[in-house]
């Protein structure tokens, strides 16, 4: 029996380590497997966010570039208008336009990001589109102003016409005059005289005109200071954007340097706890 026995128990430990060998080796192999798997999702979420932060990074860059494209628009333009001697209606259009292209890539670095790039680029739309605003109201105000002054023009002509005629009846009033008193008469028998009554009337006529001159010229000043006024008050709003606008552009042009460089290099950190 005991003969039986000792054989029975080698072969049952025999098998027992057998079926432990093969569960040992197939818990290792489906360790492997996993740590494998493991390995190759990190591998590919790696590659997509190398893959994603390279395209981000080229479409902020391109992005980026496209706006300061719009906003070195706005300056030719704005420059060109300045050197001008009359407000142009047409660089306003064109202006305007390139103001508009500069919000509507604003709009889009607003999806690109990040936040302070963002910001830097609605501030120079922002300031740049109030300037065409300005600018509008400028050559409005212009030119009601000299519509209405070239409605109440000044006759010098007409003023020198009467002045001229009310000289000669004087002159001619003071020859009959000296005449008559050489004749022993009394200047008082001239009175209802027909050339001193010509004379009054072109008096009165010659203060008519100077009368006229003087308030189309008063009305005239008037609404040319007003319009004056008011573009002084515009030239400070335009001092104020374009200083604005010179630390706007500074700060974007940082905080995109540092957006682009930070989409160049991703966090490839994964959670491995």
């Amino acid at each position: 029996m005991k003969d039986f026995v000792i054989p029975l128990v080698l072969a049952v430990i025999g098998f027992a380590a057998t079926g432990l060998g093969a569960v040992v080796g197939a818990r290792s192999t489906k360790f492997g497997a996993e740590k494998s798997a493991e390995a190759v999702r990190r591998q590919v979420q790696d590659q997509g966010a190398v893959e994603h932060a390279h395209w981000l990074r080229q479409q902020r860059f391109t992005t980026y570039e496209s706006f300061l494209e719009a906003w070195d628009e706005c300056l030719r333009i704005t420059q060109a208008s300045a050197d001008s001697d009359a407000p142009d209606s047409t660089g306003l259009d064109e202006l305007r336009l390139a103001a508009d292209r500069m919000a509507e890539r604003a709009r889009r670095i607003a999806i690109l990001g990040p936040p302070d790039v963002t910001h830097a680029a609605e501030s120079l739309a922002e300031t740049m589109q109030e300037d065409v605003k300005v600018a509008a109201r400028f050559i409005e105000v212009t030119q009601a102003a000299v519509a209405e002054v070239d409605g109440r023009p000044v006759s010098a002509d007409a003023v020198s016409e009467q002045t001229a005629e009310y000289q000669h009846r004087i002159q001619q009033v003071a020859e009959l005059v000296t005449s008559h008193r050489s004749q022993g008469g009394d200047p008082r028998e001239l009175d209802g005289h027909p050339m001193l009554r010509a004379a009054m009337e072109s008096m009165e006529r010659y203060r008519q005109a100077s009368r006229e001159v003087r308030e189309a010229l008063s009305t005239n000043l008037e609404r040319l200071s007003a319009a004056a006024s008011e573009a002084f008050s515009m030239g400070d709003v335009l001092t104020r954007n374009k200083e604005a606008r010179e630390l706007s552009r500074e700060r974007f042009t940082n905080a995109a340097r540092e957006a682009l460089s930070r989409a160049s290099m991703p966090d490839l950190r994964s959670d491995r706890e």
